[in-house]
């Protein structure tokens, strides 16, 4: 039986997974390949389903592939199992965390029932190159955050230098990739804005017919249990000035935001995504009635209670 082909997406928080994964889903749809998408959050909802309409899409939500939510994983793997050939799936796409480390996720393809029907054909690991050498550093980051870039980047087989149009100089770009080379040494690495260049990759490693065995580190496992995901509802319309005076008031512990929030200048609906200190937002096109707001932050020591 031939095996089903999974690609692991992973990066910290804001290194433009999702953007990738996107990108990855528009390939295999050129190529008629059939994919289903395995998507791993944080928090108790996917704010970004609006993205994976009429996907064949399973959810593993309020983790990062470890402890109980890896068999969370198990059990979403036994129903995909079962549903592969009845909707002839032939690739899998999952998304981890920003906070997910590969090797968890790989250890669990790697168990013989699974890697029967299971190949992990790549580990692409997303590195926001504007802000490695800060989540790098003893000076700025957590010695937790400084783990979890490590291990990311160990596991991966592919390593994507993302952002890289925000770097300033080519010395910076040198900088960041001999940080990264002595984490990993081996692995491809390529140069990319918004996930550009990861599906051409694909396409040259589709030529080799050889399937190659990937390693998982054997670091011993680091629980990221500090950061975490808070979820505020939004009770009132707001400015996008007002989201950004928020979110830049509580950056000190913030990774990473995301939400669908109500827009008080024009009264219409937007999801936003907030990441490096940066603001994107687009308009909600499809109309759900009772529709409410929400905001998801991501961080470091995080209140219990924020107020908007």
């Amino acid at each position: 039986m031939k095996k089903i082909n999974v690609y692991l997406i992973n990066g910290f928080l804001g290194s433009g997974k999702t953007t990738t994964l996107l990108k990855c889903m528009e390939y295999f749809k050129g190529k008629n390949k059939k994919y289903a998408i395995i998507l791993n959050e944080l928090g108790e909802t996917n704010i970004e389903k609006h993205l994976f309409k009429d996907e064949s899409l399973y959810e593993l939500l309020n983790g990062c592939v470890c402890c109980s939510i890896k068999e969370d994983l198990r059990t979403t793997l036994d129903d995909l199992a079962e549903t592969l050939h009845k909707e002839n799936i032939e690739v899998v796409l999952l998304e981890g965390t920003g906070v997910a480390n590969p090797s968890e996720i790989m250890e669990t393809f790697n168990e013989k029932v699974y890697k029967e029907v299971f190949h992990i054909a790549e580990s692409i690991c997303l590195i926001d190159s504007l802000h490695f050498t800060e989540y790098t550093s003893v000076f700025s980051s957590s010695k937790e955050v400084r783990q979890l870039q490590k291990e990311q980047i160990e596991n991966g087989t592919l390593l994507v230098l993302n952002k890289i149009d925000q770097l300033s100089s080519k010395q910076s770009v040198e900088k960041v990739e001999k940080r990264i080379r002595k984490i990993n040494a081996d692995a491809p690495l390529i140069y990319s804005k918004y996930g550009n260049g990861v599906t051409e990759y694909l396409e040259k490693q589709q030529q080799y017919s050889n399937k190659k065995e990937l390693s998982v580190s054997t670091n011993h496992h680091h629980h990221h249990h500090h950061i975490k995901a808070l979820k505020l509802g939004q009770t009132t319309a707001m400015t996008k000035r007002e989201l950004r005076d928020f979110l830049k008031n509580n950056q000190d512990n913030l990774l990473r935001a995301k939400g669908t929030i109500k827009n008080s200048d024009d009264q219409l609906w937007y999801h936003f995504q907030y990441a490096s200190g940066l603001l994107e937002w687009q308009k909600v096109t499809e109309y759900l009635p009772n529709r409410k707001g929400e905001i998801i932050l991501i961080g470091e020591k995080l209140p219990k209670e924020v107020s908007i």
